[in-house]
């Protein structure tokens, strides 16, 4: 199960834990499709810093659309 990362407490949880976010982004066609993933190194109210899978730091603007998601597992 995804959970999406809406508050600055979510994504300081993500951090904290080291879980690994997915990141999405609407394409042309408006269709939702994961762009990356990686762990939150940090953050402020307008973007997020993350160390990517690919072992590459990228930076993600909170408020373009950009959606992050954590999976949770009960």
């Amino acid at each position: 199960m995804k959970k999406l990362l809406r508050s600055d407490g979510d994504l300081f949880a993500a951090a904290i834990s080291q879980s690994t976010v997915s990141v999405w982004q609407t394409d042309g066609k408006g269709k939702l499709v994961q762009v990356d993933r990686g762990i939150i190194e940090e953050f402020s109210p307008k973007t997020v810093r993350m160390s990517t899978v690919t072992d590459e730091i990228a930076f993600y603007f909170r408020d373009d659309g950009t959606m992050f998601y954590v999976e949770i597992s009960f």
